[in-house]
């Protein structure tokens, strides 16, 4: 029986495929005399290709005072052009079944979009004009930034994203990268088509820039529109400013942002993190994802499943290139907020002083080993692996070798990164709820500072 047993077991683990080990596909290259710079990733399996043209550009290129100029300024590269009303754009684009969006983030900014590669050449002939010809109207620059600053209000009706948006404040300071990346109402009222006109001709331009066509299309077919649509397109970058690497946090503060009618709390908690290359990601990823990384974490059971305190529970680590920040995200009913607090303090504390069992280990290997490969499937996640690896000065290796690098990934490599990076000692805390129910519970954390919740 025991033969037979072994047996079984042997041929059901035989019949588990082996998770697929990232491979990137080649791109090949050509430059324009102008400096720009472009990668053709051929991958012929539907007829159809995607395309990611990222700028360095992002919103920590805004002047002080000024912050949501990058936002602002991408904002309107799709609001009118010589040849087209915002209208039309929308039109031309959705007329051959295509897709295109504009995006900013802290470090870039862009378009993404997607076509059939019958009707391709219209994505070059669409982004050429809105490169080329855009022409910043007062009149939609008024109605963008008018958009722009109903959302900031709409966010200010969500604790969550107000939540959010502090603990960068609380944890960065006054670096660039603290400020949010759609700017502040003040600062988006502050800013001029004078302003948005310099900050165009600053950073949108071919040297600054890179062009990633991914799917259905060949060097040929992409050099031949490239050339036809951007030849004429000229200016040189200004040099992006300097951003100090990011400070590490000192001591603990808590904010609250007093919502008076508030009967549940969000929470945030958090320190500085990891630069985008530094060596530490790999280990720190596979502690992030047994702490508050995935469903089964400890957190999630401790919070969620055992106790019923919230619904959720996450730990994020956005990263930068002068580095990044750590914070656990989770809400729950203002009377319970010191409850949650004590349980993620203890649980990280508990991922440095205890080690973590072999099977926990193995499953969160296995976890993040696994999914891995979903970041790869499609067109657009090619096209914007190519992008950053750009944007950050990343190789293949960045990518490629992640998986082998979890599995290799020891009990005492998390208990180190856990030491490092998860809220020990010197943290910040933000608080969206009730101040007179929570300053208490939170007194015992640190100094606490309430500040009433912004309306507008």
């Amino acid at each position: 029986m025991k033969k037979i047993f072994l047996i079984g077991l042997i041929v059901l683990f035989a019949a588990i495929p082996a998770i697929a080990k990232v491979n990137l596909p080649k791109a090949k290259e050509f430059r324009l005399d102008n400096g720009l710079t472009v990668k053709v990733v051929e991958r012929h399996t539907l007829p159809l290709f995607s395309l990611q043209m990222s700028f360095k550009a992002g919103s920590i290129c805004d002047p002080q005072d000024k912050e949501g100029l990058a936002f602002l300024c991408n904002e309107m590269l799709m609001r009118g052009t010589k040849n087209r009303s915002a209208r039309h754009i929308v039109e031309a684009i959705a007329f051959v079944g295509g897709t295109l969006s504009n995006y900013c983030d802290r470090e870039e900014t862009g378009f993404a979009g997607e076509f059939l590669t019958d009707n391709g050449e219209r994505s070059f002939e669409v982004m050429a004009d809105l490169l080329l010809n855009s022409t910043f109207s007062q009149e939609e620059l008024e109605k963008t930034a008018n958009l722009v600053i109903a959302g900031l209000k709409g966010e200010l009706e969500r604790p969550g994203a107000v939540a959010t948006n502090n603990i960068y404040s609380a944890i960065l300071g006054d670096n660039p990268f603290a400020h949010q990346v759609n700017g502040s109402v003040e600062s988006i009222g502050s800013i001029t088509r004078d302003d948005i006109v310099g900050f165009f001709s600053d950073y949108y331009t071919p040297d600054n820039c890179l062009l990633v066509i991914c799917g259905d299309i060949d060097k040929k077919q992409a050099e031949l529109w490239v050339k036809k649509y951007f030849r004429g397109w000229n200016g040189k970058t200004q040099k992006r400013p300097a951003v100090a690497e990011f400070e590490a946090t000192s001591g603990t503060d808590i904010l609250i942002l007093d919502k008076v009618d508030a009967t549940q709390t969000q929470i945030r908690i958090g320190n500085t993190g990891l630069s985008l290359k530094h060596p530490d990601y790999v280990p720190f990823e596979a502690a992030r994802t047994i702490l508050a990384g995935s469903f089964t974490s400890r957190l999630v059971n401790e919070i969620r499943v055992n106790r019923g305190l919230s619904y959720g529970v996450s730990c994020r680590s956005p990263r930068y290139i002068p580095g990044g920040i750590v914070y656990i995200s989770t809400f729950t009913k203002n009377e319970s907020v010191g409850e949650v607090l004590d349980i993620i303090l203890s649980e990280t504390k508990r991922m440095t002083t205890e080690a973590v069992p072999d099977s926990e280990l193995v499953g969160a290997q296995n976890y993040r080993s696994g999914l891995y490969p979903l970041n790869f499937e499609t067109n657009d996640d090619i096209a914007e692996v190519f992008s950053n690896m750009w944007l950050y000065d990343l190789d293949k290796s960045h990518y490629e070798d992640f998986q082998e690098k979890v599995k290799d990934v020891s009990g005492a490599d998390l208990m180190k990164a856990a030491g490092k990076y998860f809220p020990l000692e010197n943290y910040r805390i933000v608080l969206v709820g009730k101040a007179e129910e929570i300053k208490d519970q939170a007194a015992k954390y640190g100094t606490v500072t309430v500040q009433p919740l912004a309306t507008e």
